[in-house]
């Protein structure tokens, strides 16, 4: 990928060997995207919200070029997850209808959306969407997976040649790395941004976007049409009339300058006086209420995660309860702890995974809330079966032997009955024969 010098205009690009395209995007609209999907995975806990939105952008016959998006507004009728109910591909419909007719040449080149709970994949839902509201061949689907400890990884889907997409995993992931802050230069101006970028909204909107210069405009003289440097303008000379009128106009703005002075000094020695009243609330205005944190630590003993935090914290004796998240790869778990189970300032949890991520979030008694996060990684230890008891091993040979005995009594006992069970058909069946011989003996006519 491409990291060019400019980064408000930067691009990079994006190719697999069975996309019949190249993907081109600009890394300032996925940066954008990229802060969305994190505003929105902590809006909730225990992976927080799910968003989307369509891609603009153009199309030439071996490329795809991404230079704008627009966020869908998802009422989210089925929970956290992107999926849409019938009232959002209403508004996607007419999203994408707008699109069209006001984006200033940009087409939707696909769409958009995060996946929270799961991986980097498109799910039958997503399919069907992609296949109902982006059907052209060259439409893809861009899915974010954000991260509390690591960078926030994405991954496109396309149609391939044939038209099937590889909707199990992306051919290539790639990681979003933020970029540096935009710093608006001494004397310059930022410019209101009036593309499709006015149009994003949705869960996690930040606000107007601002493109600004990112160096400061020269000081110095305009370039000319044919760029070279036009003279500046000479001052225009100044008429000095024969009679005493030019005396009065000195003295009169002299006298205007004397009276805004002491107007000034006026108002600011009554601030001054009266700064005790508006200078707290300015102040609390200005200045952020500090964010509270708790430390916390993690020590494994033989895959038994110790996760400890300090007991001795103001905002842990005065907190009322707490949640801990505890994320170790397979399923995230979230675990109520109350205000005894808090103080004890430890919690041991038996690890499954190599990799375990754990928040606490404290609960104070006048709503705010106390925050703290780790992260342990390391080998699960290797579990060896305990050596078996000498007696427990002769008890159980012993009784496999018995259990063997018993076996083949059973089995000669079955066969010792079916013998029986001949005999006795045999039995049966001369007497059988026996009673039919007596019967015919003793029948009139013989």
């Amino acid at each position: 990928m491409d990291d060019l010098k400019d980064r408000e205009n930067a691009v990079a690009t994006w190719k697999a060997p069975q996309c019949p395209f190249t993907i081109e995007y600009s890394l300032r609209v996925l940066d954008d995207i990229r802060l969305a999907v994190m505003d929105a995975f902590f809006s909730l806990p225990r992976g927080g919200a799910e968003i989307g939105g369509i891609l603009l952008g153009h199309r030439e016959k071996r490329r795809l070029a991404i230079e704008d998006y627009v966020a869908l507004d998802c009422e989210h009728a089925f929970g956290p997850s992107f999926a849409l109910s019938p009232r959002d591909r209403e508004k996607l419909t007419e999203l994408l209808a707008s699109v069209e007719r006001n984006s200033n040449g940009l087409k939707p080149v696909g769409w958009y959306h995060s996946h929270t709970r799961s991986e980097i994949f498109l799910s039958e839902s997503d399919q069907d969407l992609h296949d109902r509201f982006f059907p052209e061949p060259w439409q893809v689907a861009l899915v974010l997976k954000p991260h509390t400890f690591h960078p926030t990884r994405a991954g496109f889907f396309f149609r391939e040649t044939g038209g099937s997409i590889h909707a199990t995993a992306s051919y290539q992931e790639f990681a979003l790395a933020p970029l540096p802050v935009r710093q608006v230069p001494a004397g310059v101006a930022p410019a209101a941004d009036t593309g499709p970028s006015r149009l994003r909204h949705g869960v996690g909107r930040r606000g107007p976007v601002v493109t600004v210069s990112a160096e400061a405009a020269p000081q110095g003289p305009a370039p000319g049409p044919g760029g070279t440097p036009e003279p500046a303008p000479e001052p225009a000379s100044e008429a000095q009339p024969a009679d005493g009128r030019n005396l009065a106009g000195h003295m009169w703005r002299g006298f205007a300058t004397l009276l805004a002075t002491a107007i000034g000094l006026a108002v600011l020695a009554a601030g001054f006086q009266t700064r005790r009243l508006w200078l707290p609330g300015l102040t609390a205005a200005i200045r952020p209420a500090p964010q509270l944190s708790i430390p916390l630590d993690a020590i494994d003993s033989d895959g038994q995660l110790q996760i400890r935090w300090d007991r001795d914290a103001l905002a842990v004796r005065q907190g009322t309860d707490a949640i801990l998240e505890i994320d170790d790869g397979l399923l995230p778990r979230d675990i109520r702890l109350d205000a005894l189970q808090l103080e004890a300032g430890t919690f041991t949890y038996a690890r499954r995974g190599e990799q375990i991520d754990v928040k606490l979030t404290i609960h104070l008694p006048d709503g705010k809330q106390a925050r703290g996060a780790t992260s342990f990684l390391g080998k699960l230890p290797e579990r060896t079966p305990p050596a078996e008891d000498p007696e427990v091993r002769q008890q159980r040979d012993t009784l496999a032997a018995e259990a063997a005995q018993l076996r083949s009594d059973l089995a000669a006992e079955v066969a010792r009955t079916k013998k029986l069970e001949q005999s006795l058909n045999q039995v049966k069946k001369a007497l059988q024969e026996q009673q039919r011989k007596r019967m015919e003996n003793q029948s009139p006519g013989r």
